[in-house]
């Protein structure tokens, strides 16, 4: 049988391992391979959780994975069977073995899976397995010893030796010697008892020998005197029998005591008394109840003595018996007492050798029980002494631990409070640059009157970013030759702003954007055709250097590492990974001893004679270890990684493998992903920044590691597992016999020279620096790994390592499936794109594609050159892009300066002009004088009226001199202001921010014309002579003569006369540099042509707009004729080419004329009639090949010189409109400034002198009145400035205007939506339907934007803010209860409560109003017509004003609400906004009730108020009990006779049917779930009215209508007229949300 079941494993089911027979019960204890079986026939999913180990978890974890699906196959399977197997017994394993085979070759057959199979069981059977199931799995644990118990025991065996060692080496000696001392002693004590044993074995042979000659009577035996204590206990026992009767007897006494005469003297008493029937019935029952209790208790006394009795009987009888036991011995004695003397004798010697042999024996007993207690008290001893001493370790251990983790506390805290301070200093900083930046703001909002420049701010927070201070801190003009530090933070703070200046100005962008008016352009392109004229030169003079090629490695399934502090279970996490994963785990220290080991074995077989170089690679590399480690250094990091490296190439392709613990800093990270990919790790940021023309969705390079996994273990946790760790290690090594330390220790010293307990105490030490260098290289890794190359995870290892396995493996298989993936989409990617290439070549083939300037494909000019050319040239174009860029920072950093001085100019005019107008003057001396002469005047003159009319003269004199002293001092204003106008410093720095724009121009220009020399030397040395040279002389852009006006004699140079020296570039390359130089330096001056008195009589119109205007044009004009000069000499160069060519070619036709003349004149006379004359084509001249190829080479330079230098032209052209514009825009915006401060200048010198006057005339009047009233002026008159005060601190000043009233506002009700947010509500919603209709998903998006954060806090209320998602679900449910539209008109209606509720009767006369005014009957009305009609409330109502002004007016609800529902229900289709009032009176018929909703639709109507009552009280629902307030008016009005009988037509039910008909037809399916047409409910009411016997155009009264069931549903499922109390919802949702808080 176990052939067969072989064979069938090996061919059928083909498992991983080959079985033999012999083998059976090894191969299959684990589990693993009845796994592989049930998995090969698709029984057992979670198959990659089995373990190929032998441990005890495998096999635990094996047997119970398997159970379930041997049940679901019928195999009888218990732990029995399962305890055989993991045992190895013979033949459990083939017999399992045989029954799998027997039921899995059924199921083949049937074809059943493990699921049909599990689904096809039944269900208590299934119940019955996993009860079976749950139980197998426990006993199991049980039968099946965990490997942690057998580590347990393992380790309690340890302790035990180690215990039993410590014991022997400390108390042993002791114990000899406590034991010597107790042998001597032992036989000392031996010795005295042997001598008293002597001592008594004479003396017994001395009684011998007297008892053998006399002849003794033996002692009675001791069977007398336990006869006689026998009869001593008779007589006591007979004492007590008399003493119990004696007991009885009295009892007896007693019992007569109580008679019969004492019970009729009680009665007697008792019944002498008077009594009733019911007190007599109750004493006869108590004395009935007394005597059957005193018979039970005669019953109990009786059995109690008869029990007594019979006990002092039975102690009579047991006396008795023993007495005549004692008797029966006795007469037993005499009878042997009757033999012989000698007997007597033996008898006598056997007894006392019965008592020896017994002393004997209690001897030993109590010997034998010393010994023991000895033994035990000695164990115990040991025990304590052994607890002892593990209690000390166990505390010294603690101590350890807690010194360690104090330490680690402390260092923690050092690295918290190191971080802290970083922080502190980044914040103090960080702050201080905000005040810094706060006080900027303030200063130069002061300074530029709150018109802060866009670009002065952004410089601000490039400083902000670039943690630059704000302000100056020394100075840097002149540059020192040896900066300070605050010297070169200020020339870095240049460099910065000089920088962002360039980059904006190179980019346009900022201020130097293109122009609004004008199309956004962007900056120009780079000259492609310049580009290769350079790389070429580049490469001529310094050939490119080739970039070695990324290294090769096979494709891995995966490439990953595993981090974490020490002790953190790395690498056995990482064995167990690398058994069943199958990769290779790569450990720096074990790649360190291989190449460590490869270099002993190399150095010990081949000698010292061979060289290093001959050596393998591992050998070389163990030799340059032991180098570095033999100076004392560690290990560089670029022999770890090449280590590495080498261990990545010896992995075998579509494998993995794994780094344990490496790289451990930013440094080895960057080296591995170098030395993995060949590229640098910031090559592709750099790349960014230099190459401007690499494309934008370029791939990125992936990172060379897949996943990296950090295990994150706390602190505390680390340094317990370094101790527990250090504590079985010790263990481990005392396990260990000597030669193993030998080896142990030789192995050591091959990597360290230190002893193994030194390296083991210095592990030990270095735990918190190990601890502390992780964190210190951790937030780097972290950085790197994860924000950078996003390939981090984090794995929580304080677990244990079971649940660490398991995570670990799970993050890992995830991976490599992903890779997996990722590989096969790219393969096929590849494939498809390879496909798609080739099918495209022929189409690609068919036609060139055209040649643009720009385009890739473009063939570039590339001849033979002098190597003279480049060497020169290009070291000229760097010098060229070198000044180029400084020459635009400086004019940046010029306009800079120009601007903060041209703001802080104006601001110190302002100021200045400021403190003139606060002169003193001599006001206040002649107001004194006059007041003191004033008030010297008589009382008694004062009334006298020629006294006043001096008064009023003298004060007219006053007056009149103030005012002249005002209008000296406006004439000095006046004058101060003509002086800032006229002292020309708006016209030098005018002209200095022209002449920084001409030098940007001429930085532009020269770099344009150097660029043209670069290309024509470039293209000249191809071919000599092709471009001539250039007659056009170097531009030069004006500048202005700030210092004109000082010279007027002098004459300046013409604007046109632009020309300089001319220049020889074909002579020598060295001469040509010096005069370009030379010519650059000449700059012609332009006089300014105005003036600051010609700009205040031209109102500040500035001419220098038409200088730039020059200026620019002349650059232009003189850029155009240079390329024009090109262009028109190479169309001269082909001219005469073209020239020559026909020359040729006329030359040669002249040379055949005569033949073909003859050859005519022939055949003319052989015909008779002459030929039409015919010219001769001219034959083509054969041109020799060198020259066509030659002449094509020319136009071709000509034609790639003309390109760039026109591709140059735009660019220059477009940077010397964008310098022209902004020039302009700089020069405007100063003017406007300068004229702007001019004016505020004027203002406040026309305000200062109105205020002056206006001070006198109130200081007039109030001198007049005194004067009138004759009166002194005792108080002081003070014309302070420009303010009249009297005693100088009282000041006079016109009354205050009246404050404005503050605007109404509706304060907030609990939930109640206020009239802004009604409106803002429907605004929001007509927009998004504006049909008035939308679904609940809509209304709840609605309600939760208007929610959110960005909309703010005052759209809603407050409880509606505070409702969560579920609750504003089940708000728009109660509208959407049996539908999925709504009419958010009604929800609207109903969020507005609350506001007045209109009766039936309300309703009614409100339609008569409105009808009324609707004189056309059109059923619309526009809002004028709505305000004028009153609605069932009053809207226009008296409010009590407040008695504060600044108080604000109550709020009018009503008459906003009224303003409101026209909004919501006006209609808006049409041009003009106009109101169906019937549609709106229809929404107000809503109820808390459909049924009254519809009665009330149906009352307005037909204009009659209608009443229904349901017939039963079961039939009202609760809201119509609850709600019955709002119709207790109605009630009244209804109470007449004959409401009910009004008739209703067909018509009347389907206008209140019909409500909103016209937009339930847009959803005529999604409305509501029994929707019906107008149609349909016509013929329902037709049938209605023909079953009432009534005609369809007849009228049915009220109260027989309203009893069909068919009305009765309609009524009662109308929703469109229920009204819904949203407080109560939103209520109850609060009072919810409380309860469950």
């Amino acid at each position: 049988m176990s052939d067969i079941i072989c064979q069938w494993l090996n061919a059928d089911v083909r498992l991983s391992k080959v079985v033999e027979p012999f083998s059976l019960s090894k191969d299959f204890a684990n589990g693993y391979l009845i796994g592989e079986i049930l998995y090969k026939f698709e029984l057992q999913d979670d198959f990659h959780l089995f373990s190929k180990h032998s441990t005890e978890n495998a096999k635990l974890n094996n047997f119970t994975r398997i159970k379930h699906t041997l049940q679901l196959l019928g195999v009888h399977f218990d732990l029995n069977m399962a305890k055989s197997i993991m045992e190895g017994k013979q033949g459990a394993a083939p017999h399992l073995l045989y029954q799998l085979y027997i039921v899995l070759e059924k199921k083949k057959r049937s074809g059943l899976t493990a699921t049909a199979i599990e689904v096809m069981q039944p269900a208590a059977k299934a119940r019955l397995h996993r009860v079976e199931k749950h139980i197998y799995t426990e006993r199991l644990k049980t039968v099946v010893k965990r490997e942690t118990d057998l580590k347990m025991q393992q380790i309690a065996k340890r302790y035990h030796k180690r215990g039993q060692e410590v014991y022997n080496q400390s108390v042993m000696n002791e114990l000899l010697q406590e034991k010597e001392r107790i042998r001597q002693q032992e036989e000392r004590r031996l010795k005295e008892i042997e001598k008293h044993r002597q001592m008594r074995r004479q003396q017994q042979e001395m009684m011998i020998q007297i008892k053998s000659a006399v002849v003794q009577i033996p002692k009675p035996p001791h069977a007398r005197s336990s006869r006689g204590l026998q009869k001593h206990q008779q007589v006591r026992k007979q004492q007590e029998v008399q003493h119990v009767r004696r007991d009885l007897a009295q009892f007896e006494q007693n019992q007569k005591v109580i008679s019969p005469d004492g019970d009729a003297a009680l009665l007697y008493s008792h019944v002498t008394q008077p009594m009733n029937a019911d007190e007599k019935e109750q004493w006869n029952r108590e004395y009935i109840e007394d005597i059957r209790l005193r018979l039970m208790e005669d019953t109990a006394a009786r059995e109690q003595r008869e029990m007594r009795r019979r006990r002092a009987l039975m102690e009579q009888l047991k006396a008795h018996e023993a007495q005549q036991e004692a008797l029966r011995e006795e007469q037993m004695v005499n009878r042997l007492m009757r033999q012989t003397q000698h007997e007597k004798r033996i008898a006598v010697q056997l007894m006392q050798i019965k008592q020896q042999k017994e002393v004997l024996r209690q001897n030993r007993i109590f010997q034998e029980t010393q010994y023991q207690e000895r033994r035990l008290r000695d164990f115990q001893e040991a025990l304590d002494r052994e607890a002892v001493l593990a209690r000390q370790e166990r505390l010294e251990r603690s101590e350890e631990i807690r010194i360690e983790h104090e330490r680690n506390k402390r260092l923690a805290a050092e690295r918290a409070h190191a971080r802290y301070r970083k922080r502190l200093d980044i914040c103090r900083g960080i702050l201080g640059q905000i005040v810094d930046l706060a006080t900027k703001v303030g200063e130069y909002r002061l300074l530029t009157d709150n018109l802060i420049p866009r670009k002065m701010m952004r410089e601000w927070m490039e400083m902000f970013h670039s943690g630059k201070p704000l302000y100056e801190v020394a100075g840097v003009e002149p540059v020192p030759a040896e900066p300070t530090p605050e010297q070169i933070i200020e020339l870095q703070k240049l460099q910065i702003l000089n920088n962002q200046d360039y980059d904006e100005y190179l980019g346009m962008k900022g201020e130097w954007v293109w122009p609004e008016e004008g199309e956004s352009q962007a900056p120009p392109l780079n000259n492609d055709i310049l580009d290769h004229v350079l790389k070429r030169m580049q490469s001529m003079i310094k050939p490119p250097i080739t970039n070695t090629p990324p290294p090769l490695f096979p494709r891995f399934t995966i490439r990953a590492c595993v981090l974490g502090k020490t002790c953190t279970g790395k690498t056995a996490c990482l064995t167990r990974i690398s058994s069943v994963l199958g990769v290779r785990v790569l450990s720096a220290n074990t790649l360190i001893q291989d190449v460590l080991t490869a270099y002993q074995q190399e150095k010990q077989t081949t000698g010292q004679d061979q060289m290093e170089s001959e050596w393998s690679l591992k050998a070389q590399r163990g030799a340059a270890i032991e180098k570095v480690t033999r100076t004392g250094k560690a290990v560089t990091d670029q022999i770890l990684v090449d280590i590495m490296v080498d261990a990545i190439r010896d992995v075998p392709a579509d494998s993995g493998w794994v780094l344990d613990g490496f790289p451990v800093n930013i440094t080895q990270a960057m080296m591995l992903e170098k030395a993995l990919t060949g590229a640098e790790p910031d090559e592709t940021q750099q790349n960014t920044h230099v190459d401007k023309k690499t494309p934008e969705d370029s791939p990125q390079p992936s990172p060379a590691l897949d996943l990296v996994v950090l295990l994150d273990v706390s602190d505390e946790q680390v340094i317990e597992r370094a101790f527990s760790q250090a504590v079985e290690e010790e263990s481990r090594d005392q396990d260990h016999n000597v030669l193993e330390e030998q080896k142990s220790l030789t192995a050591l010293d091959t990597c360290d020279p230190a002893s193994i307990s030194t390296y083991k105490s210095l592990e030990r030490d270095q735990i918190e620096h190990r601890i502390s260098g992780f964190h210190d290289t951790w937030s780097k890794l972290e950085k790197w790994f994860g924000a950078k190359q996003n390939i981090l995870v984090k794995v929580p290892a304080e677990t244990d390592e079971d649940l660490l396995f398991t995570n670990v493996e799970t993050i890992l298989k995830d991976t490599m499936d992903s890779i997996k993936q990722v590989s096969a989409t790219s393969r096929s990617r590849n494939m498809s794109t390879s496909s798609k290439h080739t099918r495209d070549e022929s189409p690609r083939s068919s036609g060139p594609s055209p040649v643009t300037p720009r385009s890739a494909e473009r063939v570039y000019v590339d001849e033979s050159l002098p190597q003279e050319i480049p060497e020169y040239l290009v070291p000229y174009w760097e010098n060229v892009c070198a000044s180029y860029v400084t020459n635009v920072k400086m004019v940046m950093q010029n306009l800079r300066g120009e601007r903060k001085l041209i703001i802080h100019y104006l601001y110190d005019i302002r100021e200045n002009f400021r403190q003139h107008l606060l002169k003193p003057d001599l006001k206040q001396e002649f107001v004194s004088a006059w007041q003191r002469d004033y008030n010297s005047v008589p009382e008694n003159m004062r009334e006298d009226e020629e006294t006043k009319g001096e008064l009023h003269q003298r004060l007219d004199d006053l007056r009149e001199r103030l005012w002249d002293i005002c209008d000296k001092r406006r004439d000095e204003a006046v004058q101060e202001r003509a002086g800032v106008i006229d002292d020309g410093w708006l016209d030098d720095h005018t002209a200095l921010l022209i002449n920084h724009y001409s030098a940007l121009m001429q930085t532009e220009v020269g770099r344009f014309q150097d660029c043209m020399y670069l290309l024509r030397d470039y293209y000249s040395g191809m071919n000599k002579g092709l471009l001539s040279q250039s007659t056009c002389d170097f531009i030069h852009v004006p500048l202005l003569d700030i210092t004109w006006n000082d010279h007027m004699e002098q004459e300046t140079s013409n604007i046109s006369s632009v020309s300089g020296p001319s220049e020889n570039h074909a002579k020598n390359a060295g001469k040509k540099d010096t005069e370009v130089e030379d010519k650059k330096k000449m700059f012609p001056l332009v006089a300014d042509r105005s003036s600051t008195n010609e700009l205040s009589k031209q109102d500040l119109l500035h001419p220098d707009e038409k200088l730039l205007q020059e200026f620019y044009q002349t650059t232009v004009t003189a850029i155009t004729s240079m390329v024009s000069a090109v262009i028109h000499q190479r169309d001269e160069g082909e001219g005469d080419e073209e020239q020559q060519q026909m020359e040729t070619q006329k030359a040669h036709r002249q040379s055949h004329t005569p033949n073909v003349a003859k050859d005519k004149r022939k055949a003319g006379k052989q015909k008779g009639v002459p030929p039409p004359s015919q010219e001769p084509s001219p034959q083509p001249v054969m041109e020799n090949p060198e020259e066509v190829k030659r002449k094509a080479l020319r136009r071709r330079i000509q034609q790639e010189y003309t390109d760039a230098l026109k591709h140059e032209e735009l660019a220059v052209k477009m940077r010397l409109e964008l310098v022209k514009s902004h020039a302009l825009k700089t020069l405007c915006s100063l003017q406007q400034k300068t004229k702007q401060m001019y004016k505020n200048m004027q203002d406040c010198l026309e305000a200062r002198f109105l205020s002056e006057m206006k001070s006198i005339d109130q200081m007039t009047e109030i001198v007049r009145q005194h004067i009138e009233n004759g009166l002194q002026i005792r108080h002081e008159l003070v014309l302070q400035c420009a303010d009249f005060c009297v005693d100088g601190d009282m000041r006079v000043v016109p009354s205050a205007p009246p404050t404005p009233t503050p605007p109404l506002l509706e304060h907030h009700s609990d939930g109640t939506l206020t009239v802004q947010q009604l409106n803002f509500f429907c605004a929001r919603l007509h927009k998004t339907a504006p049909s008035g209709l939308l679904s609940g998903n809509e209304l709840t998006e609605v309600l939760q934007d208007l929610r959110s954060p960005h909309m703010g806090s005052d759209v809603l209320p407050e409880p509606w803010m505070h409702m969560t998602s579920s609750q504003v679900v089940e708000l728009v449910y109660v509208f959407t209860r049996d539908s999925e539209m709504l009419d958010w008109r009604q929800f609207l209606l109903s969020s507005a409560l609350p506001w007045p509720f209109p009766s039936r009767t309300q309703l009614i006369k409100t339609l008569q109003s409105y009808r009324a005014i609707d004189t056309a009957g059109t059923g619309l009305i526009t809002q004028e017509q709505y305000t004028q009609v009153e609605l069932w409330f009053p809207s226009d109502r008296d409010h009590l004003v407040p008695d504060d002004p600044s108080a604000p007016l109550p709020f009018d609800r009503l008459n906003n609400l009224k303003k409101f529902f026209f909004t919501l229900f006006a209609s808006t289709d049409s041009s003009s906004v106009m109101l169906d009032y019937m549609n709106m009176l229809l929404y107000f018929c809503c109820h808390p009730e459909p049924t009254q909703g519809f009665i009330r639709a149906l009352s307005l109507v037909i204009e009659h108020p209608l009443h229904y009552k349901h017939t039963s009280p079961l039939v009202q629902s609760v809201s119509h009990i609850v709600d019955a307030e709002f119709d207790a008016d109605e009630e009244e009005e209804g109470r007449g006779a004959g409401s009910d009988e009004v008739g209703v037509s067909v018509d009347d039910v389907l206008r209140v049917l019909s409500h909103g008909e016209n937009r339930i037809s847009s959803h005529p399916n999604r409305f509501h779930m029994n929707c019906r047409s107008r149609d349909e409910y016509r013929e329902e009411l037709l049938k209605v009215w023909k079953e009432l016997d009534f005609k369809s155009e007849e009228k049915i009264p009220f109260s027989m209508l309203s009893q069909h069931p068919f009305l009765q549903d309609l009524m009662e499922t109308s929703s469109q007229y229920l009204l819904v109390d949203i407080q109560k919802i939103l209520q109850s949702q609060k009072i919810e949300g409380d309860v469950k808080s």
